[in-house]
């Protein structure tokens, strides 16, 4: 009797690719800006990442979004790219972080000062 391959999860494919482009969880982690027990979870299926968080870490391991969701389907890990390249990504992933955060923040403020006007008025 022949067994069923194997369904590889976003967790294993996580692992895997970092394992094979000889990644430690550490340094993903620390690229992805989050924690090594953060990425614990997402390699063992545990919890999966956000959007941004799983775009930033396609990038840093040479892959594609849906590669790493779908698996196959022709969206194999990324064309290899050089390390300026990564590095760029990496920084663009950061910027938008920071971008959602200054947003945020702006919100708010914008909400507290139309709540204070009203008090005012």
């Amino acid at each position: 009797m022949m067994e069923a391959p194997v369904q590889k999860t976003l967790g294993s494919r996580i692992r895997d690719r970092r394992r094979e482009i000889g990644l430690s969880a550490s340094e993903l982690a620390r690229r992805a800006g989050v924690t090594r027990d953060t990425l614990h979870a997402w390699e063992t299926d545990q919890s999966q990442p956000r959007a941004n968080k799983l775009q930033m870490v396609a990038g840093v391991l040479g892959a594609t979004v849906g590669w790493l969701i779908e698996g196959d389907g022709g969206c194999g890990p990324a064309p290899q790219t050089t390390p300026e390249v990564a590095a760029l990504r990496e920084q663009l992933g950061h910027a938008r972080e920071a971008a959602k955060t200054l947003n945020n923040l702006l919100e708010n403020i914008e909400n507290r000062v139309d709540a204070l006007e009203r008090e005012d008025g």
